[in-house]
């Protein structure tokens, strides 16, 4: 990853967090008591909210330095 590209860990970060819901869901089908919604509620909803509070963030810092960058060359 060149220094400055945070679009392709925002990538990454997205395709995890699709397969972490996706694998989630297959597991909460048979894993369901309240340790099981301890974990969702607890672990797993914060991660998926901070997961999607940040990424705008890292659009908008990406966008950012590739402006800063198309500066620089000039």
């Amino acid at each position: 990853m060149p220094i400055g590209n945070l679009q392709s860990g925002a990538g990454q970060l997205k395709d995890a967090t699709q397969k972490l819901t996706l694998a989630w869901d297959a597991v909460s089908e048979s894993w369901v008591d309240i340790k099981a919604k301890q974990f969702e509620e607890k672990t797993l909803v914060p991660v998926l909210e901070e997961v999607a509070a940040v990424m705008p963030a890292i659009n908008q810092m990406s966008a950012m330095l590739m402006s800063a960058k198309r500066a620089l060359d000039e």
